[in-house]
C-alpha cells in the first residue's frame, strides 16, 4: 500500500494556502492520485456506518472525512482504519516496527511516555484551527498540566485531546444483598463519596475492582495518603492537611491540585510497599478482578453492587440498565429474566479524589501531518464531535453549541421535545417544592469561550432529583469537584516494579489451614506412589524369579534329553 509523504516544507506551504486562501488550495491540492492515511485507534471508539445508508448522516466519521476531501480539496483520500485491543498492544507494534501509521489514539500516559521516547512528532501550529476554537478550556487546561521531564505544556504540542473522563464508583443501590445487611439506599449514598468505603467489611464480596494496575493503584493512592484528600488528620508532610490548606484558602487551587497530584503520582519503592499492602487488603475484601465484564454484571444487578469503573462504561451501563429494566434486554439480546430486580444504578466521584484521564491523538514519526492534522481537526468540529459523542458514548473534549445543545436535549428537564426548544419558563428554582424535586447544576466552565451561538445560560441545567449522580453527572462532573480531578503519569523507570508488585496484589494467598491441607494430600500421595513402587518391584523380582526357574527346569530338560539320546545310542 503506496502512502503519499509530503516534506516538511511543502507540507508548510501547502497548509498555509489552505488556512488562507481557501480557493487556491483546492487547485493546489487537486490530485488524481489517491491518498491513504494510516489510522490506528482503539476498537468501538468512532462512529461506524449505519446498516442502511440513506444520506450522509447514516455514514460513519471515516466515509464522511473522505467525502469531505474529495468536495473540499477535491483529492480523493483512503482512511486505512484499524483498531487495537489495548495501548500496549499499539506500543509492542510500533517498537517492533509492525505497525505505520500517520495518526494513533491512545491513552494521556502512553502520550507522555511516546514524548519521552521520541516516538511521535508535534503538530504544526495552527494546523487544527477547529480543535483550537472548541476544545474545552478546562480539558485543555488539564492537559497542558501535565509534567514531562519537568515540563508543563507540552503534551498539547504533540497531541489532540479526543475523549475525556474520570475513574470513579459504579453502584447500585437497589441491589437486594444490601437489604440483608442493614445497608440503605441513603447510607451507601453516603459511603460512595469515599474511596475508603471499599475497604470497609459491610461491602465485603459486594464489589469488583479493575484488573489493570493503573487504574486500582490509583485507588490505593487515593487511600494510602487519604488524610491529605480530607480535613482532619496531618498530611504526609505532618502538617494540616493538603485540604483544609485549600479550604482555609492558604493554598489556591492551582497549588492544591498540583500538590495532590504529586501525591497521587508517587511510585517510589517504599509508597509501592505501602500501596500493594493496601491493594491486598481491597482485594480480599472485593468479589473479584474484571476489565469489560464489570459494566454487564452491574446491569444484570445479580453478582455485586459496586464496581470501579471508568465513566464512559458507567453512562453505558446506565442505559443499558435503563433498557434491561423496561424490556429485560441488554444491547437488543434477551436475557434470563427471572426473578428479575430493578437495577438502579450511579456513578460517585469521591470527593476525597478521583483520577480524571483523557484520549488523545498522535503522530508517530513519518506521518503525513498535512492530512493527519486535517482528519483530528474534522474529528474536533462541533457538528462531528456530537455525531460521535451520540454513537459511542464518551464525551469528547470538543465543547461548543452542537455538544451543549445535544447534552440539552438528553438531559434537561426543560427541553420541549415537540417544539425542540428549550422552554426556560416551565420550570424555575423559585417554583414552590422546586427542591423536593429537581435539582440545579451549571456546566459552563466546560463551554466557556466556545459557544457562537448559545452563552453560558445554557449550560444552567435543571434536572429531576432523581437523575442525580445518573448518566449526566457521570459525564459532567460537578464545578466542586474540579479541584480534586487528577492526572496519572507514566511510570517511567518503575513500571516493572509496579507490575511486580500488581502480581503480588493479583496472587491471592490461601489461609494456613489450607496449607496444611494441600501439605498433607502431597504427603499422601508421595506414599501412595512409594508403595506402589515397592509393589511394582516386588510383582517385577516375582517375574523375574518364575523366568529364572523356567529357565533353569528347560535346560534342565535339555539335558536330560541329550542324556537320553546318548543313551540310545550306547545301546
Amino acid at each position: 500500500m503506496n502512502k503519499k509523504r509530503f516534506s516538511s516544507l511543502s507540507g508548510a506551504l501547502l497548509l498555509l494556502t489552505t488556512l488562507v486562501l481557501p480557493s487556491c488550495s483546492e487547485t493546489t491540492a487537486s490530485s488524481s492520485d489517491e491518498i491513504v492515511l494510516n489510522v490506528y485507534n482503539s476498537a468501538d471508539y468512532i462512529k461506524e456506518d449505519s446498516d442502511e445508508i440513506n444520506d450522509e448522516s447514516d455514514k460513519g466519521l471515516v466515509h464522511q472525512f473522505e467525502d469531505y476531501c474529495e468536495e473540499t480539496y477535491h483529492q480523493k483520500v483512503h482512511i486505512n482504519y484499524s483498531t487495537f485491543d489495548t495501548n500496549e498492544t499499539m506500543l509492542s507494534e510500533l517498537k517492533t516496527g509492525k505497525a505505520d501509521y500517520d495518526l494513533i489514539n491512545c491513552s494521556d500516559y502512553v502520550v507522555q511516555k511516546m514524548i519521552n521516547e521520541d516516538m511521535i512528532i508535534p503538530f504544526d501550529d495552527d494546523s487544527t484551527p477547529n480543535y483550537d476554537k472548541y476544545v474545552s478550556p478546562f480539558v485543555n487546561e488539564k492537559i497542558d498540566s501535565i509534567s514531562v521531564n519537568g515540563e508543563q505544556g507540552i503534551v498539547g504540542k504533540y497531541a489532540r485531546g479526543y475523549m475525556w473522563g474520570t475513574l470513579g464508583i459504579l453502584y447500585n443501590d437497589s441491589f437486594k444483598g444490601l437489604e440483608k445487611r442493614g445497608i440503605t439506599s441513603e447510607e451507601m449514598e453516603e459511603d460512595m463519596t469515599s474511596w475508603d468505603s471499599l475497604w470497609d467489611p459491610k461491602y465485603k464480596n459486594l464489589l469488583s475492582i479493575k484488573d489493570s494496575v493503573r487504574d486500582t493503584y490509583a485507588v490505593g493512592i487515593f487511600e494510602t495518603y487519604r488524610d491529605d484528600f480530607t480535613l482532619e488528620g496531618k498530611s504526609y508532610k505532618g502538617f494540616a492537611t493538603l485540604k483544609k490548606e485549600y479550604e482555609d484558602g492558604t493554598i489556591s487551587e492551582a497549588e492544591y491540585n498540583q500538590e495532590i497530584t504529586t501525591i497521587f503520582n508517587f511510585c517510589d519503592d517504599d509508597t509501592l510497599n505501602v500501596v500493594g499492602a493496601k491493594l491486598r487488603e481491597l482485594r480480599d475484601n472485593a468479589f473479584g478482578f474484571e476489565v469489560d465484564s464489570g459494566k454487564v454484571d452491574m446491569i444484570k444487578g445479580d453478582k455485586f453492587a459496586i464496581n470501579v469503573a471508568w465513566s464512559g462504561d458507567a453512562a453505558y451501563a446506565m442505559d443499558q440498565a435503563d433498557e434491561y429494566n423496561a424490556s429485560g434486554t441488554i444491547d437488543g439480546e434477551k436475557v434470563d429474566t427471572e426473578n428479575k430486580d430493578l437495577v438502579d444504578l450511579r456513578y460517585a466521584l469521591p470527593e476525597t479524589g478521583a483520577n480524571i484521564w483523557f484520549d488523545a491523538w498522535v503522530m508517530p514519526k513519518g506521518a503525513n501531518k498535512l492530512w493527519a492534522s486535517r482528519f483530528v481537526d474534522f474529528l474536533s468540529t462541533p457538528k462531528y464531535a456530537a455525531e460521535n459523542m451520540e454513537y459511542i458514548g464518551y464525551t469528547p473534549v470538543i465543547a461548543g453549541d452542537e455538544i451543549l445543545e445535544l447534552v440539552q436535549s438528553w438531559y434537561d428537564a426543560r427541553y420541549d421535545e415537540e417544539k425542540e426548544e428549550m422552554d426556560y419558563s416551565s420550570i424555575t428554582p423559585e417554583d414552590e417544592g422546586f427542591a423536593d424535586e429537581y435539582y440545579t447544576k451549571d456546566i459552563s466552565y466546560f463551554f466557556k469561550g466556545t459557544l457562537d451561538e448559545l452563552d453560558d445560560s445554557a449550560a444552567h441545567f435543571i434536572l429531576p432529583l432523581d437523575s442525580r449522580n445518573k448518566q449526566f453527572d457521570t459525564q459532567y462532573p460537578d464545578e466542586s469537584l474540579l479541584p480534586h480531578l487528577t492526572i496519572m503519569a507514566d511510570f517511567g523507570s518503575q513500571n516493572a516494579s509496579m507490575l511486580l508488585m500488581w502480581e503480588s496484589v493479583k496472587n491471592t494467598s490461601l489461609p494456613t489451614w489450607a496449607y496444611y491441607f494441600i501439605l498433607g494430600i502431597l504427603v499422601l500421595i508421595l506414599v501412595l506412589f512409594l508403595l506402589l513402587q515397592v509393589s511394582r518391584h516386588a510383582v517385577k523380582k516375582r517375574r523375574k524369579d518364575r523366568k529364572q526357574a523356567r529357565e533353569e527346569a528347560r535346560k534342565l530338560k535339555i539335558q536330560q534329553l541329550k542324556k537320553q539320546e546318548q543313551q540310545k545310542k550306547a545301546a
